[in-house]
């Protein structure tokens, strides 16, 4: 593994052109705003054409290279027919070289790079770090796997962000934990990593126990660290599914030779919709003819039934699962409600009449209330963000966990959120936190102090033998008007506001911009955990059964190009 270049064949960029050397690195493509972020210089839009300019072929070079860098397109490209043929059409005087075209590249990413590195670090508030391994395969005798890290954190203008910080090939000269530490250190981001994302994997435990104390340093973690390490919710859907598929793997492959479907995407949905496909095949005869019985396999009537439950198994849950991972980047609140609809449907599978599929359910439901566990006090808080739910949704379903059961009940998430409220109140400086609500609250409480009032004057003007009877009220009164005084937080405040009335199109982000003048403190709190990644990979993405394939061109440029390349494609606005 350690003993391949990184080059893959002859036609990279460090063979062509004389033998030059682009040694760099990276990944990407986000859908973004971040030209309300970063200034990434002149990009033609400032200026209009003026057909008496005279050709600057430098000028020329530089706005291909940053074209290809938004794009994610490696210098090679300018050799390709098609692009010689535009560039011919636009100004035939054009002759940039790759050679030329990469070097801009590389500058370019370093300039951005500068820029990224000072947004960064003015975020006010935290990040979270994710790790995603690509793959490149040529064949069957080439497999390499790249590492991918990104950071995910709301901005001022509370738009969703996930840039890549880092890309190169997983091998021997950096290890997953290296690969961590050195672009943490080289970013200087030490201070404002908060959660830290990564497969479900015992490798990633072992990473993440090598980097934790590093990257935390002497700061104490929220919730004495049960919030630092998430674990891929899209990595534990597909691991249960591909579990559900494990004992009908002989009859697949039977199925495969009957109805060839292999050539599609690891994707497990599209394994079931196959499946689907030949199972009507079946049903209309097609596989009970003498030719196809002389020459193929044929599973038997019990096969096809258990192909049949798996796949309206797999279906169900891949109804709930589109849902939570059709947007590209889903804010943490929405993933504790849809994984609840998917266990239910495990649990209710597990006791199903049907013993096999009532044994594959209550092994796919072992494995998530693995995952259930360990992640339900992050899903719950993250949860608590979400002004339709706030705290209504858990003690709705109080009744289903308590702490004996390793699951947090109702009142040790509302613990949980009222510490990590107070973390940040300390965190940040006091300023008038009721501010907001003195003109809604003052005159509740005038009406209060008047009626207390009222009622002590009232006892003193009784006839001085009824002090006995009465003697205890004054004690009564000082509870009252002592507890009238104490003042409610922002977080009070959000949680005895009744919930917002749903909306399946709802937007967490918009709703906290709105309201975050009147929760300034809580608002922070909230940016912080909604931008918690709690999938690797979302969109279609989050149903490979495999790593997801890394882009060959990219690949084939070198590493310090192909870091590049993703970097600046993830950090670049789009036009």
């Amino acid at each position: 593994m350690s003993g391949d270049r990184d080059d893959v064949d002859s036609n990279s960029v460090e063979t062509m052109n004389g033998g030059l050397d682009f040694d760099h690195e990276s990944d990407g493509g986000h859908e973004s705003d971040n030209a309300d972020d970063v200034d990434i210089g002149d990009n033609g839009s400032d200026h209009e054409f003026d057909p008496h300019d005279v050709f600057d072929e430098q000028k020329a070079c530089i706005s291909v290279a940053k074209f290809f860098c938004s794009a994610g397109l490696p210098p090679q490209t300018a050799n390709e027919y098609h692009f010689r043929a535009l560039s011919n059409h636009l100004n035939p005087q054009f002759r940039g070289s790759v050679a030329d075209i990469g070097r801009y590249c590389l500058e370019t990413y370093d300039e951005v790079k500068a820029k990224i590195k000072q947004v960064l670090s003015n975020l006010e508030g935290q990040m979270s770090l994710s790790i995603e391994i690509l793959r490149y395969e040529k064949r069957y005798y080439y497999v390499r796997d790249y590492l991918c890290l990104s950071a995910h954190f709301i901005d001022s203008n509370w738009k969703m962000k996930k840039w890549i910080l880092r890309f190169r090939r997983d091998d021997l000269k950096e290890l997953p934990h290296e690969f961590l530490l050195n672009a943490v250190k080289e970013w200087e981001i030490e201070g404002k990593v908060s959660v830290i994302t990564m497969l479900n994997d015992h490798l990633f435990d072992e990473t993440f126990e090598l980097v934790q104390d590093h990257i935390i340093g002497n700061r104490e973690l929220k919730l004495n660290g049960r919030m630092y390490r998430v674990y891929c919710a899209g990595d534990m859907v597909s691991r249960m599914v591909q579990g559900a598929y494990k004992p009908i793997s002989k009859t697949i492959d039977i199925v495969s030779e009957l109805y060839p479907f292999w050539n599609s995407q690891p994707l497990w949905y599209l394994t079931s919709f196959k499946l689907k496909d030949a199972l009507e095949l079946e049903s209309k005869g097609e596989y009970s003819s003498d030719f196809v019985l002389d020459n193929y396999k044929v599973p038997s009537a019990d096969e096809w039934a258990k192909v049949r439950s798996i796949c309206e198994l797999v279906d169900s849950i891949y109804k709930v699962t589109e849902v939570l991972f059709q947007a590209k980047y889903p804010t943490a609140n929405i993933y504790l409600y849809h994984l609840r609809e998917l266990r239910e449907i495990l649990l209710e599978k597990s006791t199903s009449s049907d013993v096999f599929i009532q044994g594959v359910a209550k092994k796919m439901l072992e494995k998530f209330d693995k995952y259930w566990k360990k992640m339900y006090l992050v899903l719950a808080v993250a949860m608590v963000m979400d002004p339709r739910f706030k705290m209504k949704y858990l003690e709705f379903t109080s009744s289903e966990f308590d702490d004996s059961d390793g699951i947090p009940g109702f009142t040790t998430v509302l613990e949980a959120v009222r510490s990590l409220f107070n973390d940040y109140v300390a965190q940040f400086p006091k300023k008038d936190y009721d501010s907001n609500y003195s003109t809604s609250s003052e005159s509740a409480s005038d009406l209060e102090e008047e009626g207390e009032e009222e009622s002590r004057d009232k006892i003193e003007e009784e006839p001085r033998n009824l002090d006995d009877v009465y003697k205890l009220l004054p004690d009564y009164f000082q509870f009252v008007q002592s507890a009238s005084r104490l003042p409610k937080s922002e977080l009070d405040w959000y949680l005895e506001e009744p919930v917002v009335p749903w909306s399946h199109d709802f937007n967490a982000l918009s709703w906290w911009r709105s309201a975050s003048a009147k929760y300034p403190v809580l608002s922070k709190m909230a940016r912080n955990l909604l931008g918690i990644p709690l999938s690797v990979a979302t969109s279609y993405e989050a149903f490979y059964t495999e790593p997801r394939e890394a882009d060959e061109r990219i690949i084939r440029s070198g590493p310090k190009m192909m870091n590049a390349l993703m970097c600046t494609k993830s950090w670049y606005p789009w036009p």
